[in-house]
């Protein structure tokens, strides 16, 4: 599983670049820590702007955690929109 703050940021620097980066290229980037922290930066602001607005990003397929939480919700009686939070919120969507 990819560390979604790194797909966004390298997804900003190959919009800068107007083109893929290779895997050494991005190695070449994230190597130098301002660049990083940079980068990492964008992809802070871009996933609290996501927040704020009221979404989460979440796996497109459910994890074994969130799969369980929506089972245990619905064997406990809950509406769907309780077993469709408790899923979110055992996604780890980041915050």
């Amino acid at each position: 599983m990819y560390d979604l703050r790194e797909v966004i940021a390298r997804g900003f620097m190959e919009a800068m670049n107007q083109s893929p980066l290779t895997d050494e290229e991005w190695a070449g980037i994230t190597a130098n820590q301002e660049d990083r922290y940079t980068t990492l930066g964008w992809a802070d602001a871009a996933l609290a702007a996501i927040k704020q607005a009221g979404f989460v990003v979440v796996p497109a397929e459910p994890t074994p955690d969130q799969i369980e939480a929506g089972y245990t919700a619905m064997r406990h009686g809950s509406s769907p929109t309780t077993m469709y939070r408790a899923m979110i919120e055992a996604s780890n969507a980041p915050t």
